[in-house]
């Protein structure tokens, strides 16, 4: 327990340096995504051992490096491609060597990955003035609901969600963290709009995004404990010790990105 309080308080301390920088200058937050894509893409595909198949795992990384900061051109769909093209020609001219099943394992978890933190990217840098807001309202709605849940199943927990996938999480707990992840964002705005004052935020929206993404944060965290079955590994990674892997960290916030993302491109969130 003392090494992931401790753990915790230096992530939070790099979080909010990032958040305050990132607020100067929005390349801050652009490098910081770009890394940290870098680095779930990379404990991802070090779950299939695919770290150790060079030709297959120096293209991952570099088109997960380099997309975030790609999705802000005019030509961000010419990487997918590019991409795509790459991993085609290593199935088939590498096919002795590299499986079939490695290259769409790596192909659709990249994909999947990058899509999630470019989404992350636009949304957090494009309206430079508010980026701390995207950033918080991006991770700590399935945050907020992956600690409530813990708490309230450690606490009164009794019927399993997914006893196979995941013998912990409970009925009761996934019930709390959704309420909680609903609630959270209205927080988010009050204090947002105490600190910056000449905001406007859309409070009608916000639990209608907090509730969505609840509901599907649980989705993305059983997906990424399914891979990690499916891997025989119990982590990602260890970077963050008493927390796993950073991938373990956003597992529950790949799948909520997006809809923030495409809900911003419909209604007014913050004006």
């Amino acid at each position: 327990m003392k090494t992931r309080i401790i753990t915790a308080g230096v992530a939070i301390v790099i979080f909010l340096a990032i958040l305050i920088f990132g607020e100067m200058n929005s390349i801050v937050i652009t490098i910081a995504i770009a890394l940290a894509n870098t680095l779930i893409c990379g404990e991802y595909l070090s779950a299939k051992k695919i770290n150790k198949n060079l030709k297959l795992m120096i293209p991952c990384l570099l088109f997960a490096l380099l997309i975030p900061a790609l999705s802000y051109t005019a030509y961000r769909y010419i990487p997918y491609y590019v991409f795509t093209l790459v991993l085609a020609i290593i199935a088939v001219a590498d096919h002795e060597h590299t499986k079939i099943d490695d290259v769409i394992f790596a192909f659709a978890g990249v994909i999947m990955l990058s899509v999630s933190m470019s989404a992350f990217a636009i949304r957090s840098c494009v309206d430079k003035r508010y980026s701390s807001f995207w950033v918080i309202l991006i991770v700590g709605i399935p945050w907020v609901s992956d600690t409530v849940a813990y708490f309230v199943g450690s606490a009164v927990g009794k019927r399993k969600l997914c006893p196979i996938i995941s013998p912990k999480k409970t009925v009761e707990g996934a019930v709390a963290g959704v309420i909680g992840g609903t609630i959270a964002p209205l927080l988010f705005g009050l204090v947002f709009q105490l600190i910056y004052g000449n905001v406007t935020i859309n409070f009608g929206i916000l639990p209608v995004i907090g509730l969505l993404n609840s509901v599907i944060s649980i989705f993305g965290d059983l997906l990424f404990s399914v891979i990690k079955r499916s891997c025989g590994i119990k982590d990602f990674g260890s970077i963050m010790p008493g927390h796993g892997g950073l991938l373990d960290r956003f597992d529950s916030v790949v799948l909520c990105t997006p809809v923030i993302f495409i809900l911003s491109q419909f209604v007014t969130i913050i004006v």
